[in-house]
């Protein structure tokens, strides 16, 4: 049992720098393009942003993704560095988890909230002509995407009842207490991960059938509408496969977890998808 567990902590130990360079290459990265992409639209604001209803989701997203890397990520990296969590204190930790899950999910309720909106702006764009149905389709969801995630995880990390306690001998910050709470925790991954992911896979599905139904009718003066098409949904398609493919696997996993399965049957089964994934 002693061999087993310094196995796993020496896994653990040596996988930690690797972690941390592929971390760190992927923030510069990801800071440089962020960066790129935001003065692109910022320097065309009027042809691309006001104009262009759909490019306010990606605004807003590399917005996101900015202050993820900036405010939250160099945390995550230090603590690669180090092997442990550099601020441990209870108010930062609570601070430090509600500004990680907010961005997260906010992120994850944009990219649903553009996926079904990519609808009406490519088959009912006509819709939005009309002031009032503009606010309520376009503007409404955005607000509730950005506002609804900031308010849920202060209620339920920092204003949440708890006795949180500092122990010398933990080497990262403490969980928030909400998780040991069964209805908040699955509560939270269903409405803010699974719903989310699953409205982004359904209507990106629907969305290429929808597409594909209309090259079937396309005419010669509908050319350009469906190069418009086009364009709007492999933007779409690229940026909610992202998603996919880094959200899925943990949340089926969570899911079993939470209503099927115990924990180690959870973890057995997470390290043969792992395996085959990596063969």
């Amino acid at each position: 049992m002693e061999d087993d567990n310094s196995t796993i902590t020496e896994d653990i130990t040596y996988g930690e720098p690797i972690k941390f360079i592929i971390l760190l290459i992927t923030e510069i990265l990801s800071l440089i393009c962020s960066l790129c992409i935001i003065i692109f639209l910022c320097r065309n604001r009027l042809a691309l942003v006001k104009k262009n209803l759909h490019n306010h989701f990606v605004l807003l997203l590399v917005s996101v993704t900015l202050i993820n890397l900036t405010v939250d990520l160099p945390f995550t990296i230090a603590h690669y560095r180090l092997g442990y969590d550099e601020y441990r204190k209870i108010s930062f930790c609570l601070w430090w988890y509600w500004i990680d899950y907010t961005l997260l999910i906010i992120s994850i309720f944009l990219t649903a909230a553009a996926s079904i909106q990519r609808h009406i702006l490519i088959f009912n764009a006509h819709w939005f002509h009309i002031r009032r149905r503009r606010w309520l389709l376009h503007f409404l969801p955005i607000i509730i995407c950005l506002f609804y995630p900031a308010l849920f995880y202060l209620v339920v990390i920092i204003l949440y009842p708890c006795d949180y306690s500092n122990d010398e001998d933990d080497q990262s910050c403490i969980d928030p207490c909400y998780s040991d709470d069964n209805i908040l925790f699955n509560y939270d991954w269903i409405i803010n991960t699974a719903f989310p992911l699953t409205t982004i896979i359904f209507a990106n599905i629907t969305l290429v059938i929808r597409v594909i139904r209309s090259m079937s009718r396309i005419r010669q003066r509908q050319i350009l509408i469906w190069k418009r098409q086009r364009k709007l949904t492999l933007q779409l398609f690229i940026l909610s496969l992202l998603y996919i493919i880094v959200w899925v696997p943990a949340t089926v996993i969570s899911i079993l977890q939470s209503f099927l399965i115990n924990f180690e049957s959870a973890r057995v089964l997470c390290i043969i998808i792992t395996t085959i994934s990596n063969n």
